[in-house]
């Protein structure tokens, strides 16, 4: 009898065992993605966003077992997505591409849905720096100039979105160096472009990938990089000064990153982010990160570090939305 209950009682502990939360916990995470993930890509198809996002998921997707798909929920400059995202659980399958537009939305309360209390960073991906121009027939060749000629008239300045990132950036560049513009909002950066070639505007602000073929074709003339080092790697703008060089710290730019609904838990988290710092160091994504001028500043953050930014930046755009009188 007692060689019976013997193994009866091991196979019962075994049992009991494998019944526990931390071995519950242990399967899930072992099993996860047991299915596709959606990535919420919060722009239109064909974005540099959207490019990105994707270009991201197919590298990712070489090393997870079920695939991450991008959706597009465009509107409202991010909000409509990051309100899809939030409205979906937080498990882990869905994942949100976060960009500076969602903490401008936070400072402004354009959103119910807050990027900041209701949601968790993952990792930055890019970093993007941003350059001033005017089309290449303006009097205006040099930031000096221009600086001179914003003290005796309103500069127009063309962007995408008023209170979005073009407004605040110009906010910011017009507040340290105190020369007087008026923006002058498109619906697209097409647009943006249109109307600076068509004499429409004296000068616009351009992520540096966007703007090198522009320069390059010699429709436009750079004047000023916003950045703390010159960009010496890219022929088109290695001349051209930064704003810290000349005097004013204003050095903000565009990011890419990823986030997901707080709450998710602990482990799955922690596998998104090793999954993506291994996407990052891929010589697939260093080659793709090097053709889109996106490897000019490092561009992993981890979640700390990311988070970080976040409220940094929260900080600058609040100053500079109270200045322009967006947020009281």
């Amino acid at each position: 009898m007692k060689q019976l209950i013997i193994p009866l009682l091991i196979t019962l502990s075994f049992v009991i065992a494998a019944c526990t939360p931390q071995a519950n916990q242990a399967s899930t995470a072992s099993s996860y993605p047991n299915r596709p993930i959606e990535m919420v890509v919060p722009f239109g198809e064909g974005s540099a966003s959207d490019t990105f996002a994707r270009k991201f998921a197919d590298i990712m997707n070489q090393d997870l077992a079920h695939p991450i798909q991008p959706i597009n929920k465009d509107g409202g400059g991010g909000v409509i997505g990051m309100y899809y995202a939030h409205g979906r659980e937080a498990n882990g399958y869905t994942v949100f591409e976060v960009t500076p537009s969602h903490v401008i939305a936070d400072v402004i309360g354009t959103s119910k849905v807050k990027l900041m209390r209701d949601f968790e960073p993952l990792a930055q991906i890019q970093s993007d720096i941003y350059v001033v121009l005017v089309p290449a027939d303006s009097p205006i060749d040099s930031f000096d100039q221009l600086l001179e000629e914003g003290q005796k008239r309103k500069i127009k300045v063309a962007g995408v979105s008023p209170g979005g990132l073009d407004d605040l950036t110009l906010g910011s560049l017009a507040k340290e160096t105190g020369i007087k513009t008026t923006f002058v909002p498109y619906r697209s950066g097409s647009e943006v472009k249109a109307a600076v070639l068509g004499g429409e505007v004296d000068m616009y602000m351009d992520k540096l990938i966007s703007a090198a073929s522009y320069v390059q074709d010699g429709k436009v003339k750079p004047l000023v990089i916003l950045n703390d080092e010159r960009v010496s790697k890219v022929p088109e703008f290695k001349e051209v000064p930064t704003t810290v060089e000349k005097g004013y710290d204003v050095t903000i730019g565009s990011w890419r990153g990823f986030a997901v609904k707080k709450g998710t838990p602990d482990h799955i988290k922690k596998e998104l982010i090793v999954k993506m710092k291994a996407a990052y160091e891929t010589d697939e994504y260093k080659e793709y990160a090097a053709q889109n001028l996106a490897d000019l500043n490092e561009g992993y953050k981890d979640p700390e570090a990311f988070h970080q930014e976040w409220e940094e930046q929260y900080v600058i755009f609040e100053e500079v939305a109270t200045d322009l009188g967006l947020k009281e």
